[in-house]
């Protein structure tokens, strides 16, 4: 599997041997924390749960160190205690109800430093990516509409999806990608594909999939929570309450003026500012409430990316990468925020259609709402989109 998320997925590791219910093993698998030499044990955070757990070992029990990336256990290579360290992927298989009671007959390993490697290979692997928005599933096929590089405007590629095609999609309360299926794709989904593509670049044969659910939105600022992370406002176009979770990683950042300026003059570049920042100014910001937005990490592309024939905006709307500068801008805390101030949030939506969990959110966007009014849901216009291949921890 191809995945930035990298789930050492261990029910996937075990292939064929995957455990039936009737079977007399149960599995532990998880993170090492700790590798108790003297007593023969590891301490073991679980991939589900909070709480360690203890695996024994003797030297009845086997050990199989499995390349990171692998499927077929049968391809691991013979292994001992002493390889073990913190940091690494296991899973044991113990013949006891007790996982803590007996020692594991086999314990198998996936080196943390394999992982890490493999994880810059598929960060480097996904910046070459397709990213668009799912317009049609049919049969067999996924159709998108995506800005290809030296293409002056959106086209529609299909995504042939009937060979094996690993499925991903974006966990808004994690931040991470994880393992998922057809039948969660959405149309109005951003997508992001590795696969074959054909000669015209219309057709790709898909290999890995990864999804979301993503917008961007202008919102004015009503109550902030510091300690539940939360952020009370209203969509500055639908006027609709929203809720803003943020989650650790959230990132937080503030226009300069200048800044703001700039990216104001590239949505509007007749845009004239009168007086300079003042308050409240989200309420000439967008209107509507639809999809737009980036899709973490998929980088440019979709409807409405830089140049592309996205919704609002003026000329010249591609002539600056507005993610490299929101990420160059000041880092703010959420306590620096106050009731009344406007704010660009590129988030997650959530099963809850009024609340949304965070990505980025940026202040001091007054000159950005005033100047591109019309651009509907999207306050930028499409031209915000998180770059790069990486995403999140693996």
């Amino acid at each position: 599997m191809r995945s930035v998320v990298l789930p050492v997925c261990f029910a996937l590791l075990l292939g064929g041997h995957a455990f039936a219910q009737t079977s007399p093993y149960v599995s532990v698998s998880g993170t090492v924390a700790k590798v108790n030499a003297k007593d023969g044990s590891l301490t073991v955070k679980p991939d589900k749960g909070d709480a360690n757990t203890t695996v024994k070992f003797n030297e009845q029990t086997t050990f199989s160190i499995i390349p990171a990336g692998e499927t077929d256990v049968k391809k691991g290579k013979p292994g001992a205690p002493t390889d073990v360290v913190e940091g690494d992927k296991v899973l044991a298989r113990v013949l006891t109800a007790d996982p803590t009671g007996k020692p594991a007959r086999t314990i198998y390993v996936t080196k943390s430093a394999d992982l890490a490697k493999l994880r810059e290979r598929t960060q480097e692997e996904w910046k070459t990516a397709t990213n668009g928005l799912v317009t049609a599933i049919e049969p067999g096929k996924i159709k998108i509409n995506s800005k290809l590089p030296g293409s002056p405007a959106a086209k529609e590629i299909a995504l042939d999806i009937s060979g094996k095609v690993d499925y991903e999609r974006y966990n808004p309360e994690n931040g991470k990608y994880e393992d998922s299926n057809l039948a969660a794709v959405k149309v109005g989904d951003q997508v992001r594909v590795l696969g074959q593509k054909n000669a015209d670049s219309t057709e790709i044969k898909a290999e890995n999939i990864g999804t979301g659910s993503f917008r961007t939105i202008g919102v004015q600022v009503k109550s902030i929570d510091p300690a539940t992370k939360q952020i009370m406002g209203t969509e500055t176009g639908s006027k609709t309450p929203i809720v803003i979770a943020l989650r650790e990683d959230t990132s937080l950042k503030k226009f300069t003026d200048m800044a703001a300026m700039m990216v104001a003059r590239q949505l509007n570049p007749t845009y004239q500012q009168a007086g300079g920042r003042r308050g409240g100014g989200a309420g000439g910001g967008a209107e509507g409430g639809g999809r737009g937005g980036g899709m973490p990490p998929g980088g440019a592309g979709g409807e409405g990316a830089p140049g592309g024939g996205g919704r609002g905006g003026g000329r010249g709307r591609g002539a600056m990468d507005v993610g490299k500068i929101i990420d160059q801008q000041p880092t703010i805390q959420l306590t620096e925020l106050k009731p009344g101030d406007p704010i660009i949030v590129l988030g997650a939506n959530t099963k809850d259609s009024g609340r949304m969990v965070a990505i980025t959110l940026v202040a001091g966007v007054e000159p950005i709402l005033r100047a591109a009014p019309n651009n509907g849901a999207d306050p930028l216009a499409g031209s915000w989109n998180m770059g790069g291949g990486g995403g999140g921890e693996q």
